[in-house]
């Protein structure tokens, strides 16, 4: 019950956290760059790997991946996001850049059969 309270409050969080942002679709300037690479750390949490590009023609803010993780009958089991390059002291993508971002989720790893992985982002101010 904990798990599944758990699971339940980190994608409310995510959403919240997205409604502020552009969906994916509108734009479609941020990208996946490549295959996410999964594996297990020691302490059996799930890792994935990858990057984002800024295949548009302005800058972007705010670029956030959200991994949900589902079992076979397709129910959420794992959500988690990331804010990419939050280190970055001016937060942007810029045209033709890419960014590494990690996620660890503490699912478990055999009751995930699928995922989906989706991109959000703010057009930059002031360019």
């Amino acid at each position: 019950m904990k798990r599944l309270l758990s699971i339940i409050s980190t994608f409310c969080l995510c959403l919240v956290v997205f409604w502020a942002c552009a969906d994916a679709d509108e734009d479609g300037s941020v990208k996946l760059s490549g295959p996410i690479l999964e594996s297990i750390s020691p302490e059996g949490n799930l890792e994935f790997n990858g990057s984002v590009v800024n295949d548009g023609g302005t800058p972007v803010q705010l670029v956030f991946v959200l991994i949900t993780l589902k079992d076979e009958n397709g129910d959420v089991v794992g959500a988690n996001s990331v804010q990419v390059g939050e280190d970055d002291p001016d937060g942007l993508l810029f045209p033709g850049e890419r960014k590494f971002f990690s996620i660890t989720m503490t699912s478990v790893p055999s009751e995930v059969v699928s995922k989906d992985v989706e991109v959000f982002f703010d057009p930059a101010e002031n360019f």
